[in-house]
């Protein structure tokens, strides 16, 4: 009878305030495709899964489907409270919106992920992305990642996934903007938190 007593509602920033946020669950920004984008990513994945023959995987679920950027900063010398210190930085925060191109499938984690795994270019402007987040937070004692990494967006799941990497038919969509979120460990759930605007 108290299963559901913690989820979702205290997970709020209300419920629990900001700052214990991060010490529940993931923090993280990640890049969400717009409602017309994700509509056309989905039928692109359905699509790809169809000319594959991925059957066995279990598809991600369509409101979760995002490309990852970069943990929420981690506090050095925070000087205020979590909340305030992150709308300070998204007014500092600065990053020219861009094009990201999916062109190829692959196996993440002891090969169980198939992610989508964007292109050059679209590796370079995620990169650019993590550290402008970085750039913005840290004069408010929030360090965030400066590591390159591999942009990706997860498609599902599956015991039997290949090893090799595969180019597949591109899709693009625009990155306008990112968004702070909470992952609702066990829920498949993500709770927005803030949207930064990209310029």
């Amino acid at each position: 009878m108290f299963e559901n007593d913690l989820f979702p509602a205290s997970l709020t920033p209300e419920a629990i305030g900001f700052d214990a946020i991060r010490l529940v669950g993931p923090t993280f920004f990640a890049i969400y495709p717009s409602a017309q984008d994700l509509r056309r990513i989905v039928e692109w994945q359905n699509r790809i899964f169809r000319q594959l023959d991925l059957s066995d995987v279990d598809p991600r679920p369509r409101e979760v489907l995002h490309v990852s950027v970069a943990e929420c900063g981690k506090p050095k010398q925070q000087r205020q409270p979590l909340d305030v210190a992150l709308k300070a930085a998204a007014e500092r925060f600065s990053y020219p919106s861009f094009e990201l191109t999916l062109e190829a499938i692959a196996c993440f984690g002891a090969n169980r992920a198939l992610v989508a795994v964007a292109d050059t270019a679209g590796t370079r402007d995620v990169h650019g992305l993590r550290l402008a987040l970085a750039d913005a937070q840290k004069p408010f004692g929030l360090v965030g990642s400066r590591e390159m990494g591999t942009p990706h967006l997860t498609l599902g799941y599956s015991d039997t996934l290949s090893t090799e990497r595969q180019q597949v038919d591109p899709i693009s969509f625009r990155v306008e903007a990112v968004d702070l979120v909470l992952s609702n460990v066990g829920h498949t759930e993500h709770l927005h938190q803030a949207r930064w605007p990209l310029s």
